[in-house]
């Protein structure tokens, strides 16, 4: 580990401790894109990032990141929150932001955190006809006793993170010999807790995650037909960087997608948030079933 990245890290954890000490083993959530106003919490406390060591020079928030730590709890579990997250994509060629980008997710480690659930807003790829074919054998494997799974996640569908296709990524916030691989960081269990916890209001479905970067959205006519022969469902411009200092770790993640747009119609980030707020009392009903049993 970076000594000096630790170091930054540990400064969070005396602060914070010094708001309020952290005595339960807590559960990590990062509330991306239209999932920042989802959770109700009890014995909630709030601190914006700007009041945090390491984050002090923190620039504009970009719309639907609220950018505060929550600490409280939910469902009785003791729960650490990032309500908005630093993207990559904001200052992507800035070695201090991509230190902000880490400290993010490595001081939820430094208190505590275990088990990280990392949400976000994400849009459809078009399913090829192998994944089709996966999608079909598993469902006679299983006896024929599930719906027939839909070979493509719609908006307003969760899509539960199975892996990631990173050769599309930007740099990572990873440094010197931290070599650790983002699929390592996936927890099955979780991912079985997710696709349980589903309902008549919540489709979730289990598929790939492809970042790419931004701010830009990928071209519809040539970009999604590549990206969609990596075999994921969804793309997006977040997850990742949380998914690799987990993994750096040695902690396990939850990635949630929630479905905003889909792989035919144009771009839309204000459409995006207004379709998540939309859906945010599911989204938050979703979050703690799974939570209550973590």
């Amino acid at each position: 580990m970076n000594k000096k990245r630790m170091k930054a890290a540990w400064a969070v954890v005396n602060f914070i401790n010094n708001v309020r000490k952290i005595e339960e083993l807590p559960i990590g959530i990062i509330l991306g894109t239209g999932w920042g106003d989802t959770l109700e919490f009890e014995e909630k406390i709030e601190i914006p990032f700007t009041d945090i060591p390491g984050f002090k020079n923190l620039p504009t928030v970009v719309e639907g990141h609220k950018r505060t730590l929550i600490i409280g709890k939910i469902a009785g579990k003791q729960v650490l929150a990032l309500n908005g997250r630093l993207h990559l994509y904001e200052k992507p060629f800035s070695k201090s932001w991509l230190k902000m980008v880490r400290l993010q997710t490595e001081m939820l480690i430094q208190l505590g955190v275990k088990e990280l659930i990392i949400t976000s807003a994400v849009g459809t790829l078009k399913c090829q006809p192998e994944k089709f074919s996966q999608l079909a054998d598993e469902f006679w494997k299983a006896g024929g006793i599930f719906p027939f799974p839909d070979p493509e996640l719609q908006v307003g569908d969760i899509a539960v993170i199975d892996g990631f296709v990173t050769v599309f990524a930007p740099v990572m916030p990873l440094w010197g010999d931290e070599f650790c691989s983002a699929d390592d960081a996936i927890s099955k269990n979780l991912i079985d807790l997710a696709l349980k916890s589903q309902g008549d209001l919540v489709i979730a479905k289990k598929t790939g995650h492809v970042m790419l970067r931004g701010p830009q959205f990928e071209g519809n006519k040539y970009d999604k037909d590549i990206l969609s022969r990596t075999g994921a469902g969804v793309a997006g411009m977040s997850m990742l960087p949380e998914a690799y200092i987990a993994s750096s770790y040695g902690a396990e993640i939850l990635g949630l997608g929630f479905v905003t747009n889909d792989y035919k119609e144009k771009h839309s980030h204000e459409e995006n948030l207004a379709r998540a707020k939309e859906a945010s009392t599911h989204l938050g009903e979703y979050l703690k079933s799974i939570i209550s049993q973590m």
